[in-house]
């Protein structure tokens, strides 16, 4: 039976220590908006409101971003707060910034 080494390329790092594993993230990650999907149904906190509703297509204003869900049969089951759960056959998800310039 043949034994096969990896060799590094050159240029190849090492990988990151452990410690670079851990470092909590930016300040800005915690406020972006939520999304959860779970066996058809989709929650979001953080929604702002409801852009465009059609059992095709849901456009939701998150923010500084604009998420849009496209599929069949889709559905707002409820809206209360800033937590939007919607349900139905989800085929595409599109993400968009809200402002031009924006990263």
């Amino acid at each position: 039976m043949k034994r096969y080494r990896r060799f590094r390329k050159r240029g190849e790092k090492h990988p990151a220590q452990p410690e670079q594993w851990f470092h909590p993230p930016e300040k800005a990650f915690y406020h972006l908006p939520d999304l959860i999907l779970r066996g058809g149904h989709i929650a979001t906190d953080g929604c702002r409101r409801v852009l465009d509703f059609t059992p095709e297509k849901i456009c939701l204003d998150l923010g500084d971003t604009i998420i849009t869900f496209y599929g069949d049969s889709l559905r707002i089951e409820s809206f209360s707060g800033r937590r939007l759960i919607s349900s139905g056959l989800v085929r595409r998800i599109e993400f968009e910034q809200k402002w031009e310039g924006h990263s």
